[in-house]
Order: C-alpha cells, then structure tokens, then sequence
C-alpha cells in the first residue's frame, strides 16, 4: 500500500500542475482576446484617421495623402487599406501590387473577419459602408494588419509566460517534497524507534520529539507495553507462588502414599502412579506458562552475547571437564527471533545437555538457508558424546511426548525445550552430527510471524 507521504506528495503535486495547467490555458484564453481586441481597436482608429483623410465628390472618391500614416507608404508594411465601390477601387502604396477581394457594404453596415493577405499571411480585416453627403454614392472603406508580427509578439509573450510558470511548478514540486519530508521527520523517527523497540534496543517510545498529533497514539502504545510487561511479570510471579504452593500439599499426599504401602501396595502404587501424573502435568503447564512467546516486541536474544554469557557460566558449572565450545555465525546476524528469558532457557537446557555429555567440543553454529525461495535461520548444537541411538531420535521427535523421558541421559530439560519450540512455532530436529559424530539438535526458525532480521 501506498504511503501516507507519497500520497500527499502525488495529491499536491497533481493539484499544482492542474491549477498550473489552468492558469496557462485562462492566461492564454486572455492574451489572444487582448491581442484581438488591441487590433480591432487599433483598426478602428485607422478606420477614422481614413475617412477623415477622405471624401466623396462628384461620385468619385478623393483621399488626402498627407494626412494618411506613414505606415501606409512602404510596401507589404502589415497595414493596409482599400476603397471599394461599383467603378472605383482605391488601394493603398503598402498592398503593392495585391488587390483584396472585398464584399460591397450597405452605409454604416461593418464586417470583421480574417482572410490571407499579401506574402500570403493572415490579415485581420475591418470594413464599413460609407456614403457621399447626398447619399447618392456609396463605397466600402476596408482596413486590414498584418497578423504574423503580433503572432510573433504573442507566441514570445506567452512563451516566457510558459516558461516562468514550468520554472515556478517545479520550484513548488521539489518545495512539496522538501516540506513534506521534514514534516515527516517525527513519523521516521517512530519507525526508527519501533524497529529498535521489536529488537529490544529500547523498551518504549521515546515521546518528547513526537507531533502532537500522534503524541496520544504514542503515550497509549508505551501504556500498554508497560500494562503487558506487568501483567506477565505478575503472572510469573503467581505462577512462582503457586508453584511453592503446591509442593507441601504434594509432600504430604507423597508420605501418605509411602505410609499406605506398608499395608496395602497395590493401592499405593496406583496413587503414586496418579500423584506423579498430577506433579508432571504440573511442571509441564507451569512451564509453558513462563514462556513469554512472541506476542511483545521485547528484548530478543543478542548474539553473540547471550551465548558467550552462557558458555561462561556452564564452563563453571562443568568446571571439571575441559569443553571448548566454539560459537560460529555464518551470516549477518545479530539477535535471534526469540524472547531473551525465553531463549536462555532454550539454549541453557540445551548447552547442559551437550556439556553434560560431551568428551571435549561443543559446535554452535548459525546460519540461513533458502527454502522455497524463502530464507529460514538454523541454529544447530553439536557435541562430541555418545549420541542417541537411531530409535531412540525417532522417539525424540514424536509429537506430544516428553522428550525428557523418550531417552535417558539427553531428556533432561527437553520437555521445556519442546514447549518453547511449539509455543514458537518453530521447528526441532535430532539427530546425529557429522562433524562431531555426538548428538545434533536443529532448530529452524520458520515462523512466518517473526521478523528474524536476517542478511545472508
């Protein structure tokens, strides 16, 4: 979709050249009908500087040279005249040796039209019917100018008219450009801000440079991240007290079951088969209600930051067994799509179990591959142990279980591994390392809804 900037820009810009376009085709328009009426008027006045110059006698018509304009004397100068009657036709020097072709007019009847006149140029022509004292004789006085020079005139005026407005239209474009951009400063500043808010940069909007106009927008988005971090946080904290809760009532139905075997065994089996169900489901659901998932642009895990914070404190966890884990980032990344609490328990439980098993390396590796024309993230965990058997990963990667009790010696923490991965969306895989010929654990990061950040 089109952005709010872009169309403000194409709205006005295309609004200026309409008004532009307009405001040409009205000056046009204007012009030609000054220029017109200029020469009409103009005719007009020769018209009478004629007939005054000008009479009737005795039925033949007699013109005062001297009191004629100068203009009428060089040849083909653009201002004509010519007297027309039934055995008289009168021309003036400027016509030479061209004769216009005149309709006879009543007295005081006028015509105006345009027609070709000498070099073939167009002429606009004024004619009058005039008449002697005694009304006996009549006769058409016709004045004619030469169109081309004022065309001329015309097309250099409006030209530099059509120029000023195409200099003016572009200096207006470029300052709606201009002025919209730093209008829309505060809007990229927002972006700006919300990019690093998804990556845990920051943990609100930051409000004092925001416009007015969207200053509420911004202060209800900060209140409802600080309304959703609380709300978990306090669901956490619940989740913690109910969990303490919960362990005395278990340690006491835990002795009356051992107390009940003493008598009756077979009873007391069946309720420690039913209070370890209730104490399993227990931890799976409270662990899948501590992950935070994916819900809240919050802090993501830092790479390689977060993994070099783990591998030190497992260094000291493991500190008699001398693991060299290696951390190799194949791309340009620099956080992982996933929550940072989230993420530490995912890959903690996961670095336990390869420095738990391994004999001396650990691989970490990450890198992105397309698949389907679409870039997924992988993250694999190597080590150099015993590995899994062959039936064994079938089991790991059956849906539903709980991996910490599909295998022995690798389950441990992978329960919660699992929850997280499925709460994610993600995908998980087990299997053997090529590298190391230990225990491979895959995770695909393919979630369409997770913007992972990723430059191959």
């Amino acid at each position: 979709m089109i952005s709010i900037r872009s169309k403000l820009s194409l709205w006005l810009s295309a609004l200026i050249i309409i008004a532009t376009v307009i405001g040409l085709i009205l000056f046009e328009s204007m012009l030609r009908q000054a220029f017109h009426d200029s020469i009409i008027n103009r005719l007009e006045e020769d018209l009478e500087h004629i007939i005054l110059a000008s009479h009737i006698n005795a039925g033949e018509i007699i013109i005062d040279q001297n009191e004629l304009s100068s203009f009428y004397k060089p040849a083909y100068s653009g201002r004509y005249f010519q007297f027309n009657s039934e055995s008289q036709v009168i021309r003036s020097r400027s016509l030479w040796d061209v004769q216009l072709d005149i309709e006879l007019l009543q007295q005081n009847q006028t015509r105006v039209w345009q027609a070709k006149g000498p070099k073939n140029n167009d002429m606009q022509l004024l004619s009058i019917g005039i008449g002697s004292t005694s009304g006996e004789k009549i006769a058409t006085l016709t004045v004619a100018q030469d169109l081309s020079i004022g065309r001329r005139v015309f097309s250099e005026v409006f030209g530099t008219k059509l120029a000023i407005n195409i200099a003016m239209l572009l200096a207006m474009i470029c300052g709606i450009f201009i002025i919209i951009r730093q209008s829309f400063k505060p809007v990229k500043s927002i972006q700006d801000s919300l990019a690093k808010l998804r990556q845990g940069e920051i943990n609100s909007l930051e409000i004092n440079q925001i416009p007015v106009e969207i200053k509420p927008l911004a202060e209800t988005y900060n209140e409802l991240l600080d309304y959703t971090a609380n709300q978990i946080e306090r669901s956490r904290n619940n989740l913690g007290n109910l969990s303490h809760g919960l362990k005395t009532p278990l340690a006491v139905m835990q002795q009356q079951v051992e107390v009940l075997g003493l008598s009756n065994p077979e009873t007391a089996e069946a309720m420690q088969q039913q209070l370890d169900q209730i104490r399993n489901m227990i931890e799976r659901k409270l662990a899948a209600a501590r992950i935070t998932g994916d819900m809240l642009p919050a802090a993501q895990m830092v790479i390689p930051r977060d993994f070099e914070a783990l591998i030190s404190t497992l260094d000291k966890v493991h500190h008699h067994k001398r693991i060299d884990c290696a951390v190799n980032i194949l791309a340009d990344i620099s956080r992982l799509p996933i929550h940072r609490e989230d993420g530490m328990e995912l890959f903690g439980n996961l670095l336990d179990n390869a420095y738990k098993w391994a004999e001396s390396s650990i691989y970490v590796g990450i890198n992105v591959s397309d698949i389907s024309h679409r870039q997924t993230l992988n993250l694999t965990i190597e080590d150099d142990g015993p590995g899994v058997n062959d039936d064994q990963l079938s089991q790991l990667t059956n849906r539903g279980k709980r991996l910490d009790e599909a295998v022995v010696g690798h389950g441990l923490g992978l329960s919660i591994v699992k929850e997280i991965i499925e709460q994610y969306g993600y995908n998980l895989r087990f299997n053997r390392s090529e590298r190391l010929d230990g225990l491979r654990v895959t995770i695909e990061f393919t979630n369409p809804k997770v913007k992972t950040n990723v430059v191959s």
